[in-house]
């Protein structure tokens, strides 16, 4: 009896082993904004407007009232890559790290109609058009998976937290004055925005089809919710009719701070802080591959079981 129990053990133990397994993955989708966006009342330096990430503002020519066109967004939306490595414990525990790169992330703009550019004892009417887009952003995606474990099909779930490497954002500002107000001056700020560092969450349900013991496609929807305050805006560059201006000839400052706790005066250094948006909602597909292949699975393992329960009895010494 006692070699029949140490053979069942060795056979719970090697099975248990077996089940575990390495894993690469990569994939291709599309994130939408989830959740959309807000006006904010933090004005973009300079103009004195505040601006939103998408849409539109028309205001009237007695500047009594504003109409406005706003739609979602969020800065992580567009064609997507993911590339992660996993390991699974078992057959239905596992963990995951995945790494989300956008590819071609949405471009959001802002046209600010009818403004006035100048001051109030001359005023210009004119326009103002902002467009911002992140540029290649990177997140990095720590998750527990839990799967069914099947042989073909294979359903499984993954949450876990999502850490921003990379979430800069490229905002092109132009002002012009319309056509009819005297000379055409068209004015191009770009400028590079950096967030502060913060946690997000992320989770996702897909089904994996397994094609052979190394290779599996697998298709999934996923979710992201993110938001990080902004904490830097740096000018890179400002053209007038085309014509390059150097930096060092810009009389406000080129680098503006932004925190909860700003204080904003004459020098327009420094403002509060206000979010943006990173949620999505996405749907992916992609490709497994098992580095370890697994020597035993629930079959193999069924047959030990019945051959134990086959074997004769030992007859005592």
């Amino acid at each position: 009896m006692k070699k029949i129990s140490c053979l069942a053990l060795f056979l719970s133990v090697a099975s248990y082993t077996a089940s575990a397994q390495l894993y690469i993955s990569a994939g291709l989708g599309y994130a939408m904004p989830q959740a959309g966006q807000t006006m904010y009342d933090t004005p973009i330096p300079y103009n004195g407007f505040p601006t939103g990430f998408s849409g539109s503002r028309n205001n009237s020519t007695s500047a009594s009232s504003y109409t406005y066109n706003i739609k979602s967004a969020s800065f992580s939306s567009g064609v997507q890559s993911a590339i992660g490595m996993g390991y699974m414990f078992s057959e239905n525990i596992g963990v995951q790290l995945d790494a989300s790169i956008g590819l071609s992330s949405t471009k959001y703009t802002f046209n600010d109609n009818n403004v006035n550019l100048n001051t109030a004892a001359s005023p210009v009417a004119g326009y103002i058009n902002t467009t911002q887009q992140a540029k290649t952003p990177v997140l990095l995606m720590p998750a527990l998976v839990l799967q069914t474990g099947g042989d073909k099909t294979n359903l499984y779930t993954r949450f876990g937290i999502a850490l921003p490497l990379n979430t800069k954002i490229t905002q092109e500002q132009v002002m012009a004055n319309a056509p009819g107000t005297g000379a055409i001056y068209v004015d191009d700020f770009t400028w590079q925005i950096k967030s502060s560092f913060s946690l997000g969450f992320t989770a996702a349900a897909g089904v994996r089809y397994k094609i052979n013991d190394r290779f599996s496609i697998w298709g999934e929807l996923s979710l992201l919710s993110m938001s990080l305050n902004i904490k830097e805006q740096d000018l890179q560059s400002l053209t007038q009719n085309g014509q390059s201006i150097p930096l060092s000839n810009y009389s406000y400052p080129t680098t503006i701070k932004f925190s909860k706790t700003a204080t904003v005066d004459s020098n327009l250094a420094s403002f509060p802080t206000y979010s943006q948006p990173f949620s999505n909602i996405g749907l992916k597909v992609g490709v497994t591959f098992n580095l370890t292949e697994q020597k035993h699975n629930r079959h193999s393992r069924r047959n030990n079981d019945e051959d134990i329960d086959n074997t004769k009895p030992f007859k005592r010494r």
